[in-house]
């Protein structure tokens, strides 16, 4: 594969990552903002009251922690293809003359 190739897939691979990392954290808060109107609701109810507040925190926990780890892996395989595009990662083409 010639530079010029690696630095367009490496272009597509950072873009694709960087698309997925902002659009984590996009669903992420309109995820969280959804859940807030239905245990706001639940919240001023009498008898879901005592558990609203505590299902809350768990559901946001494991919401928060599903997509901030998508977040993450997007995050490091941006860094990979940045990383392996570096000059120093990849060795020049062989050319054998005979």
């Amino acid at each position: 594969m010639n530079e010029q190739n690696r630095n367009w897939w490496a272009g597509v691979a950072d873009i694709a990552a960087t698309g997925l990392n902002h659009g984590a954290s996009k669903l992420e808060r309109v995820h969280l903002s959804i859940a807030d109107e239905t245990f706001d609701i639940l919240q001023r109810v009498p008898v879901t009251r005592p558990w609203s507040e505590g299902v809350r925190h768990i559901h946001h926990g494991i919401s928060r922690l599903s997509y901030r780890s998508v977040s993450l892996v997007a995050s490091s395989l941006g860094m990979l293809a940045r990383t392996a595009n570096s000059p120093e990662s990849f060795k020049p083409d062989i050319k054998l003359h005979e």
